[in-house]
């Protein structure tokens, strides 16, 4: 019996460090997150209207070396809407937040496409707060991406289109991991396409206060021309470049196993 009951204390105790759910209430929203491994804390922050889910095939490796903390950021994937226009500020906020919650006071951040921004962002405006970052797909200016794309996301009007293979794509399906229909899904990606037609807007300048040790992993066949993850990569006191061959936006979930790699390595130098 003895033996029965230390076995169910160990599952559960091992249960709270893999891919539950647990929840803190910061800046005025209910952040959904897991926790999963031991040592130096990572967090994983995913691309905008997507969740967490989206670093399924990265916390498993990741969690060997690192304590990872994947979260769904504000408004995103299974945290709660809010009534303030997101931003990359808010969202990074809620990050540093969220540490200090959880009793971090130094990060190592990984960060796709808005959540690479977040990252950025994070590492910009708190310099003794983050330690590494690794920038997946992430742009610093929002007119990197050309301007038919840019409008296209701006005029945009979600009509109820569920198809997987057109836009908005696997938004859907990142979305309805927090929500139950999808009866406020074209409000939120209004709300976003605000955000991505308007922000970022860091000058080179602003890059050159960037303390952390930074790695970008870019695909060389992104929307967004390779010219400016190379102006990213000059702008960053240090930086490395990994470009990504045959790689499009989605070489995280394309190449996992090539990102991981060149990921951990990066890390643990």
């Amino acid at each position: 019996m003895e033996k029965f009951l230390l076995s169910a204390i160990l599952i559960t105790l091992a249960s709270c460090n893999s891919s539950v759910s647990q929840t803190a209430f910061v800046n005025d929203v209910t952040l959904d997150y897991i926790i999963r491994g031991d040592g130096p804390p990572l967090y994983l922050l995913h691309g905008g209207m997507e969740s967490r889910d989206s670093f399924d095939q990265q916390v498993h490796e990741l969690s060997k070396t690192f304590t990872i903390v994947a979260l769904d950021s504000r408004e995103q994937g299974r945290s709660s809407r809010a009534d303030t226009q997101i931003s990359y500020t808010l969202m990074s906020k809620d990050v540093v937040a969220l540490a200090k919650h959880l009793g971090h006071d130094r990060i190592s951040i990984m960060g796709l496409s808005d959540g690479g921004v977040t990252a950025l962002t994070t590492a910009m405006n708190n310099p003794n707060f983050v330690d590494k970052l690794v920038l997946l797909g992430a742009n610093y200016h929002f007119e990197s991406y050309p301007e038919a794309t840019r409008s296209f996301i701006a005029n945009y009007k979600w009509d109820g289109n569920t198809n997987p293979n057109g836009y908005p794509g696997n938004f859907i399906e990142h979305y309805l991991t927090g929500q139950d229909d999808l009866t406020e899904f074209g409000d939120l990606l209004e709300e976003m396409s605000i955000m991505w037609t308007t922000s970022p807007t860091f000058t080179i300048s602003d890059l050159g206060t960037v303390q952390a040790k930074t790695l970008i992993i870019n695909g060389d066949r992104e929307d967004m021309g390779l010219d400016h993850a190379l102006s990213l990569y000059n702008a960053l006191p240090n930086a490395q470049l990994f470009i990504v061959p045959n790689g499009t936006h989605y070489a995280l979930a394309e190449k996992p196993e090539l990102i991981n790699s060149v990921t951990l390595e990066f890390l643990n130098q």
